[in-house]
């Protein structure tokens, strides 16, 4: 298994990955956790200042990507479907996702994603992923 400094590299090399700020923590075969940290330029309400949902599904992508092809050196898994369900606003603070491979074969992989920011059980956005391997 690749370590977490070799995956944060990585990372680090991806100007978008680079463009959200973040960091994986954890790492296996099967999940993937990581932190946001959150940046002005991650606001979709500039008034409540809540993040952007977009911001949210992109670090939710990310993580995703990463629990299902830890090893990419520039090129990530190639994402081919996704849905989003967003259930409560993200605020101006750190955000977390946990990335669940639930099937990788050898042409698709599944992942579930929940994203929170003070507690899991209260989660802003959790979603399903599908990436193409390539």
């Amino acid at each position: 298994m690749i370590d977490l400094e070799t995956v944060n590299a990585n990372v680090s090399r991806v100007p978008f990955f680079r463009f959200l700020n973040i960091e994986v923590c954890s790492l296996d075969s099967l999940h993937a956790d990581a932190e946001m940290t959150f940046a002005d330029r991650h606001i979709g309400n500039p008034v409540m200042e809540y993040y952007h949902g977009g911001i949210i599904a992109s670090f939710m992508e990310a993580t995703a990507a990463i629990a299902v092809h830890p090893e990419f050196a520039d090129v990530p898994a190639k994402p081919i479907n996704l849905t989003v369900d967003y259930l409560r606003p993200a605020q101006k603070g750190p955000l977390y996702t946990r990335a669940n491979v639930t099937r990788k074969g050898k042409r698709i992989a599944s992942v579930s994603v929940i994203s929170w920011q003070t507690s899991q059980e209260k989660p802003v956005a959790e979603g399903l992923y599908h990436f193409l391997m390539v």
